[in-house]
């Protein structure tokens, strides 16, 4: 029980310091600074742990190596699945942004012409080529994207695994 309740307490640590630090400044590079800031949580709480020789906070210290290991293997899992989380919120999907199109056009419906004519590149496409510059899996070579040797390495690891699911026909 104590493995959860640490992995949990470091957790919510390194998410609050995410959320103030985030009200203070949003970095560029957003998965790297949470990167950071989660496997910094965790070398710091485990290093306060192994400091500390009786219960603090009412919950006993772990004492040998594998509850350790346990509570930074549970604390991974937390941050990745937490990361692969916030990298879909961070930025509007076009599948989200013309789902809330209609959501926001009430009972009523929203029509087709108008949808058509709100649901442009400039909202649908450039904030993604924008993202993908900013993440530096691609840059500009006069008037054309060419892929950097991190965007490679993503498509392919994307055709893999379309590859390996056999799903080579085109859409979601």
């Amino acid at each position: 029980m104590e493995v959860l309740l640490w992995g949990l307490t470091f957790f919510g640590l390194a998410f609050i310091a995410h959320f103030i630090l985030w009200k203070i400044y949003l970095p560029k590079s957003q998965i790297k600074a949470l990167l950071f800031i989660f496997l910094c949580t965790l070398l710091i709480g485990l290093i306060g742990l192994l400091n500390v020789k009786s219960s603090l906070m009412g919950l006993s210290v772990p004492d040998t190596l594998p509850e350790y290991i346990h509570i930074s293997l549970l604390y991974i899992s937390f941050m990745l699945a937490y990361i692969v989380t916030y990298s879909a919120i961070e930025v509007d999907s076009p599948s989200m942004v013309m789902v809330l199109k209609i959501v926001n056009a009430g009972s009523g419906g929203l029509d087709e012409a108008e949808f058509d004519k709100t649901m442009t590149d400039d909202i649908l496409v450039k904030p993604r080529i924008s993202d993908i510059v900013t993440a530096e899996l691609a840059y500009m070579d006069g008037d054309k994207y060419r892929l950097t040797p991190k965007g490679i390495l993503l498509a392919r690891i994307f055709i893999f695994y379309r590859k390996l699911m056999n799903n080579t026909s085109k859409g979601g």
